[in-house]
């Protein structure tokens, strides 16, 4: 019996000893099981706020277009109560993605979903947040408003007053429609702006941001907390370029105005007047190419006059650039676009419109628009190529959800249409498009040509990047509480000469508030985006280069037609946000960070030439703004 009993215990033990992997295997099917049905049950809640969310974004884009094609005061009301509702939307949908969020084991896919739809600025107080949206109304009217009289005449900043800039180099006239400018715009925003700060900080630190630029960065560069090591390290890398490039260019304008204006009083301590420089903003140079032509000896063709001259309007050079994209097997452009953009500003009196060129996507698949006030010369043909690259890079990700139907940054959305636009702009695409003819040159005469044609490249493109990096750096400063209100205007001077080298005019004093002479200060935009875009193109370019077999300087490189340099690109865009940044950099470049190696090698000749005319003579260390102290009244 003893026995018996013994063996009995030894097979009880037995059988645990065997079952307990059994359970525990059973345990690990249940929780497996569990974790799944919380996913499907998410899953299924993300179907349906990714179909509201879209359907919001719709609603707030056609309310924009409306608005910014015809800014009047009714179209102000319904785009800021479409925004009160929207935001309310948000709230809630905010507060359940934040519980979601918690439930352990989602899928990362979800849980990267989740972050965005529980990303939110705003106030929670529904009284702060209609303030705040009528205030952001507004600082746009102002901008998109703003007029100037001169001659007698009033006129607004495109094509207006941009006309002027782009070709007259009388000191005076630039200088009083610089300073009328900033007056009609900037100056009546500053109490404005301080009152949106405070309010747009409120809603970013209830969100658990540090501040505004915090909660900007995190958004437009998803999971990337070193970004302002990363622009700055940037800048650095950029930055001797830049200084031979300033250098070069101011030395040829003192020049020019001790001979052709000797009234002028041109600075001595290094810096560059910025109404000088051919732009409302001294962040583009290109309109004073003749001035500073590294060989004037060789003839530049004058692309403005040739378009014109071979027949060239507004609607055939949108065609024109359809038709690159769909060269390359990108898409064409919808009827919706050839029905309802505003390509030229509308003739009617009584309508005045936001003519700053923009892109828009209506979240319906089928309907994408550009607004712009285009004019037949070669800078808006360029303009037509970057807007468009948003509506490829619309259409590339509109199957994605909603979450992800934006770029994998901003500054890849913007580099889009410029890195097309590095290809359109090369001679041997020029010579296609029959505006630029085939000339048998000597060695010697294409050399120059080629430097002649980098330098008005590098007037684009090298020129504008300490603007493009110095517009959020100043704002995430103002954001942070670093810069208070009676420094706004002071400290925007002291980074536009630490970083550009260009100082005011005239004086400034603390009433003036200049970055809202900017659109994108007074439309609420985030321009870091431009100034990563602008390397992160060259890279794209060197990319689509090497996919389409290109031999030869980076330079020369046009990869019209090749088929493959274009699938290379769709099957990045069609990505949209769905991948980080880095992943999707990796995925088209080979590479997964912002690199400025493809920019410096396209610059190359370049770099050397001006290194060897500037002999060592470059900066502008001794310069001071053009302040003057003047208590806030």
């Amino acid at each position: 019996m003893r026995v018996i009993w013994c063996f009995l215990v030894i097979c009880i033990l037995c059988t645990n000893v065997h079952s307990r992997p059994r359970q525990q295997q059973r345990l690990r099917q249940l929780l497996q099981q569990r974790r799944q049905e919380i996913n499907v049950k998410v899953s299924d809640w993300l179907i349906l706020k990714n179909e509201e969310y879209r359907r919001w974004l719709g609603k707030v884009a056609f309310a924009s277009w409306n608005y910014e094609t015809d800014l009047s005061k009714e179209n102000g009301r319904k785009l800021n109560e479409v925004n009160i509702r929207f935001a309310s939307w948000q709230k809630k949908c905010v507060e359940e993605a934040s519980q979601k969020l918690k439930i352990p084991g989602l899928a990362d896919d979800t849980r990267h979903q989740l972050r965005i739809l529980s990303y939110d600025v705003n106030p929670s107080d529904p009284t702060k947040l209609r303030k705040m949206n009528s205030i952001q109304t507004k600082l746009e009217e102002i901008y998109g408003k703003g007029t100037v009289v001169f001659n007698g005449t009033t006129i607004q900043l495109e094509p207006g007053i941009t006309n002027i800039f782009d070709s007259s180099r009388d000191p005076a006239v630039l200088s009083d429609l610089w300073v009328k400018w900033r007056d009609a715009t900037g100056k009546k925003m500053a109490n404005l702006y301080t009152e949106w700060v405070e309010l747009q900080n409120t809603g970013a630190l209830e969100h658990g941001f540090e501040n505004l630029g915090d909660a900007w960065r995190q958004k437009e560069f998803f999971d990337t907390p070193e970004l302002v090591e990363i622009v700055e390290g940037l800048w650095q890398e950029i930055k001797p370029l830049y200084v031979q490039l300033h250098s070069y260019v101011r030395r040829k304008l003192k020049n020019y105005y001790a001979q052709h204006h000797p009234t002028y009083d041109f600075p001595n301590d290094g810096s560059i007047p910025a109404h000088l420089l051919g732009n409302m903003w001294a962040q583009e140079w290109d309109n004073i190419f003749n001035i500073v032509q590294p060989y004037p000896e060789v003839k530049e063709p004058d692309f403005d006059k040739i378009m014109v001259e071979k027949g060239y309007n507004v609607g055939n050079m949108f065609r024109i650039a359809e038709e690159f994209y769909t060269s390359i097997g990108l898409y064409k452009m919808v009827p919706d676009f050839w029905k309802r953009s505003m390509l030229v500003r509308p003739k009617e009196k009584d309508r005045e419109v936001q003519c700053h060129a923009s892109a828009f996507d209506f979240y319906n698949n089928d309907t994408f628009r550009i607004k712009m006030c285009t004019e037949v010369k070669m800078n808006y043909f360029q303009t037509i190529h970057h807007e468009m690259g948003h509506i490829e890079y619309f259409m590339a990700y509109r199957n994605q959800p909603a979450v992800y139907r934006t770029g994998a940054n901003g500054g890849f959305h913007e580099a889009i249409g410029d890195t097309i636009a590095l290809s359109v702009r090369t001679r041997k695409h020029l010579q296609t498009l029959g505006l630029l003819e085939e000339n048998s040159v000597s060695d010697e005469d294409k050399m120059k040509s080629d430097i002649n044609y980098l330098m008005r490249q590098a007037l684009l493109k090298l020129a504008f990047l300490p603007f493009g990096y110095l517009v959020d750096k100043w704002r995430w400063r103002v954001f942070s509480g670093e810069v208070t209100p009676d420094k706004y205007n002071e400290e925007w001077w002291k980074m536009r000469l630490e970083y550009q080298g260009v100082t005011s005019p005239v004086p400034r004093t603390i009433t003036d508030f200049d970055p809202g002479a900017k659109f994108h200060v007074a439309a609420n935009a985030q321009y870091i985006v431009y100034f990563t875009s602008f390397i992160l193109q060259f890279q794209f370019y060197e990319a689509m280069c090497n996919a389409s077999g290109h031999q030869g300087p980076l330079y020369t490189c046009d990869f019209y037609r090749s088929k493959e340099a274009g699938l290379k690109l769709l099957n990045m865009l069609k990505l949209g946000g769905s991948k980080h940044w880095k992943e999707a950099l990796q995925q088209m470049t080979g590479k997964s960070k912002i690199d400025t190696e493809p920019f410096k090698k396209y610059f190359q000749p370049l770099t050397d030439f001006l290194k060897k005319e500037n002999k060592g003579e470059v900066g502008w260390a001794k310069a001071n703004i053009n302040w003057k102290q003047e208590t806030n009244k």
